[in-house]
């Protein structure tokens, strides 16, 4: 892995979890030469089962959606509270795929949600790991993180593998985005482990 690297500021830079690398999505040739895209059923990720006990588990890539969106995991960061969480300092209610630095590819996108978003699919984004239901007091405050139909309940990388989506976390090679999510658009030649 390396030295750990400093930022500007002389901090440490947090460590990034890249799970499969670049993933072949290009998919089957057809019979007249052209290339088909073949979608995910299963995406591989990193499940906390309990403190200390991670387990690379194959999970389902729900079904394409008009109001959901499948992303590419490039990078995910490693943040002080998956540490905790994994240690079991910081409680956590599991099975749950943690990482909530998201860095990825959108490969699908609804109808809806594209034009929601402004985004298309082939476009590299950092996901907010916080929902926003966008009419409760808090949401329209830009208080989001104390959403009264989210909050941690529902947040990317924190929540239960019972809280739809279960797919819902950064350490794993994709991760399935709700109607509500933010997402950050991420410049072209940005490297995703420095994005995060």
């Amino acid at each position: 892995m390396g030295p750990p690297r400093t930022t500007r500021d002389g901090r440490w830079a947090m460590r990034t979890l890249r799970i499969g690398g670049e993933a072949d999505m290009t998919g089957l040739e057809l019979d007249n030469g052209a290339r088909a895209s073949t979608r995910p059923t299963e995406s591989r990720a990193l499940v906390l089962t309990g403190p200390r006990s991670l387990e690379l588990q194959e999970l389902p890539v729900p079904e394409p959606s008009d109001d959901g969106a499948l992303l590419r995991v490039e990078a995910c960061g490693l943040c002080g509270t998956d540490h905790e969480m994994f240690t079991g300092r910081l409680a956590a209610r599991t099975p749950m795929v943690p990482g909530h630095e998201t860095i990825g590819v959108l490969e699908e996108v609804g109808a809806a949600l594209a034009e929601r978003w402004d985004v298309a699919v082939g476009d590299r984004v950092a996901v907010e790991c916080f929902r926003s239901c966008g009419a409760c007091d808090p949401c329209a405050s830009g208080t989001y993180r104390r959403c009264t139909s989210h909050g941690l309940r529902t947040a990317y990388g924190l929540s239960p593998m019972d809280v739809d989506p279960m797919l819902s976390g950064g350490w794993a090679e994709h991760h399935w985005l709700a109607p509500d999510s933010m997402l950050i658009p991420v410049p072209d030649g940005t490297d995703p482990v420095d994005a995060t």
